[in-house]
């Protein structure tokens, strides 16, 4: 009898103790799944958005009119990536990349996501050669080179636009003189309502310890473009911006 009390002891404890270990493998998950990583080697630690407008002169002009302008609205946004200082490894960067866009549909125009330019002249150009289709990937180097899609290991930034290409156009004979920047859009009777969507995309900070990966959700274009002329975001806390793990 004596025996039987304790082998039903140490199965009650055994069974305890693993309830428990479940217990709290189950709470670590749910905190990892809420904050992610807390000691990452780098962390996104800046975006800065600037948003604004140009006008782009069409290939054809019959009329011979003085402007024939296509509107475009578009949002640069930047990425900071800065190093852990308390970070106790030695580590470095060995590419960072921009990954699964998604957009919400704006009332007007059709969303699209440009790379920089690679050659001289703007660092932005409305044409299909650098347009983002999947994945935008910055390797990493010995420095920051926008245009070559580099950044530093030890932390830089990447950089890309995201773009309504259809928001109207203006034709016109009248102006002197125009602004290219998000006052030009008034002149197509397009609101800022009209022009507001929401962005989605993934970054992936890839390391040689370990690959990181965060979503980042955007609503654009920051401020009042149409009386403004060019609004800027400057967010410098991206502490609710999760970043995880990757398995390999």
């Amino acid at each position: 009898m004596e025996k039987d009390k304790k082998e039903k002891l140490k199965l009650a404890i055994t069974l305890a103790i693993i309830v428990i270990a479940f217990g709290v493998a189950i709470t670590i998950m749910l905190k990892y799944s809420q904050e992610g990583e807390n000691n990452m080697p780098f962390n996104l630690s800046e975006i800065i958005v600037v948003s604004s407008a140009e006008g782009v002169t069409k290939s054809e002009n019959p009329e011979n009119y003085k402007w024939n302008l296509d509107i475009m609205q578009y949002n640069d946004i930047y990425l900071n990536i800065s190093k852990n200082e308390n970070y106790d490894k030695n580590a470095y960067i060995e590419s960072v990349s921009i990954e699964n866009f998604s957009f919400t549909t704006p009332k007007v125009g059709n969303t699209r996501v440009y790379m920089p330019n690679s050659t001289e002249g703007a660092l932005f150009t409305f044409d299909d050669e650098y347009l983002i289709n999947r994945t935008l990937k910055y390797s990493g180097g010995k420095s920051n080179n926008t245009r070559t899609l580099e950044i530093s290991s030890q932390g830089g930034n990447v950089l890309f636009r995201a773009a309504n290409t259809q928001v109207g156009e203006y034709v016109s004979n009248d102006d002197a003189e125009i602004a290219h920047n998000g006052t030009l859009i008034t002149k197509t009777g397009v609101s800022i309502e009209d022009l507001k969507y929401s962005i989605s995309f993934d970054v992936v900070i890839d390391t040689n310890i370990a690959t990181y990966r965060g979503n980042v959700n955007l609503d654009l274009p920051v401020g009042d473009i149409l009386t403004e002329g060019t609004s800027q975001l400057d967010e410098k806390d991206c502490s609710n911006i999760v970043f995880k793990r990757e398995t390999m």
